[in-house]
């Protein structure tokens, strides 16, 4: 019932608010090393994933895939080489016989 709203008052911010903002303006005020190598490296990062010799995301899920494809060919191999040993054993065998008479 007391209170009057006289106007050209500003509600003050809390300390705590005050507080909270200092680093803010701090950090849009002073050049920050991690801002500028930031745009450099946004500016930059295909020349020097290329110069370093540094893999990305996708040459690893192209190896990935790659490895699968080989994996599945050797288990095709050896299933292969169990038929071929098979298959030598019971040439063998054969010629054995043939051999015998």
């Amino acid at each position: 019932m007391y209170e009057t709203d006289v106007p050209g008052t500003h509600k003050k911010s809390s300390f705590t608010e005050s507080l909270a903002s200092v680093p803010r303006t701090i950090d849009s005020k002073l050049p920050s090393m991690d801002k500028r190598l930031g745009k450099y490296l946004d500016a930059h990062i295909t020349p020097l994933i290329s110069e370093w010799g540094l893999v990305t995301r996708f040459t690893l899920e192209d190896l990935e895939q790659r490895l699968d494809v080989v994996s599945t060919e050797i288990s095709n191999l050896e299933n292969e080489k169990v038929t071929l040993k098979n298959r030598a054993s019971a040439f063998e065998q054969a010629l054995g016989k043939v051999e015998e008479k």
